[in-house]
């Protein structure tokens, strides 16, 4: 038996490793894991010599892959205990409730289906009725609504609308991108950035060092744990449904 990594970096490493010597030719091993988990080749490599720190969703992608299983939960009950000691430290969703289940097959309709992702977010923020799904979507919303009752997706609160149900979504990079470009477009307001305190917007590109562009990284994530650190706070919680966004990457298609 291998002995305990001292690190995360070590730990995967090791376990990209692994996979690989079950390959006869390491190159294809790693092509065949870049295409199931999704992870491009040169960042796997970056993986094996240890230069990058995985995110929670980088380990999911990989994971899912080297235990064998999409599902969140038994990833999060199969990976070694380094790994579930970082998901349970970064990843927001496994602070909820242990009662929900978070699903790929939820997050495949959120990616690829837009009355879906909308009516998912508005469950979670300002629950509806079906009135309100007809007037916005038409029989179709209807349709979609019936299909969310059945995967446990949406539940019939006691005043007769409609909440989050105990499946979830997982939330891949893409489905981030995917379901917040909807929303931005769907519910930001330029006409109300110049009323204080009503939403916020920024824009901004130049050349930038790498020092430079991985403190800004670090800048956006530190400030989106303590956004949702406020939450832990139930006296935090109150009738504004809110959602935000945002993304800084290179002007690089690549």
């Amino acid at each position: 038996m291998l002995d305990q990594p001292p690190s995360i970096q070590d730990q995967v490493s090791q376990d990209i490793g692994l996979f690989l010597r079950r390959h006869k030719d390491p190159r294809k091993g790693l092509a065949l894991l870049a295409t199931k988990s999704q992870i491009h080749a040169k960042t796997l490599k970056r993986l094996i010599e240890k230069e990058h720190n995985p995110g929670y969703q980088t380990l999911y992608k990989l994971y899912s892959c080297l235990v064998g299983t999409p599902d969140f939960d038994q990833i999060l009950k199969a990976a070694p205990a380094l790994v579930q000691e970082k998901l349970k430290r970064t990843d927001p969703q496994v602070k909820s409730s242990p009662l929900f289940k978070y699903t790929v097959s939820t997050e495949q309709e959120m990616l690829k289906d837009p009355c879906f992702s909308e009516l998912y977010v508005l469950a979670e923020t300002r629950p509806f009725d079906s009135s309100y799904v007809r007037s916005r979507f038409g029989e179709y919303g209807l349709e979609v609504l019936h299909k969310m009752l059945q995967m446990n997706v949406l539940r019939i609160l006691d005043n007769g609308r409609y909440g989050l149900g105990n499946h979830r979504s997982t939330f891949s990079a893409q489905t981030i991108k995917t379901v917040g470009l909807r929303l931005a477009e769907r519910y930001s307001k330029p006409s109300r950035t110049d009323e204080n305190y009503a939403n916020y917007m920024n824009l901004f590109f130049e050349s930038v060092s790498e020092k430079t562009y991985r403190k800004w990284l670090e800048i956006d994530s530190l400030a989106f744990k303590e956004k949702i650190r406020l939450l832990e706070d139930p006296e935090s919680r109150g009738p504004i449904p809110a959602f935000m966004f945002n993304v800084i990457d290179t002007l690089q298609e690549s």
